[in-house]
């Protein structure tokens, strides 16, 4: 049995506005504000030190921010997790992609496939595109 430790999901854009999420609802995170938090922190280290914050621990999760085209994208993780980063870069790749409808539900669909076995970026792609139709 693998042991899902990617925990969650965030899609915000530039003004912090949540476009989509899923998993927060179990870290009691509220979800309009960290949108705008994370945005918050992405313009101070802009301006700060000129390049974008990479990542955030806090307590037993660690969080990893990165930009698919106009959006900024949060994965949240174990801090033990050594997938994390595999699992953020491969979030980004497929938020990023044609063909991703960016939502709630198509993100679940991500989570579960990203967490369920190792899947290439490819593979994830193909399953969320068949998941997608399957459901329409």
């Amino acid at each position: 049995m693998v042991v899902a430790t990617l925990k969650g999901i965030i899609v915000f854009d530039e003004a912090g506005i949540r476009q989509a999420s899923v998993g927060l609802e179990n870290i009691r995170v509220n979800q309009e504000l960290f949108g705008s938090f994370m945005s918050a922190i992405q313009a101070y280290a802009q301006k700060s030190i000129g390049s974008e914050m990479k990542g955030l621990t806090y307590s037993s999760v660690r969080l990893i921010m990165g930009q698919a085209g106009e959006n900024f994208v949060v994965t949240l993780h174990s801090v033990d997790d050594p997938d994390a980063e595999w699992h953020h870069s491969a979030t980004l790749r497929v938020v990023e992609g044609d063909g991703f409808r960016l939502n709630n539900q198509y993100l679940e669909i991500l989570t579960e496939l990203l967490t369920e076995e190792k899947l290439s970026v490819d593979e994830a792609v193909t399953l969320a595109q068949m998941k997608r139709n399957n459901s329409a």
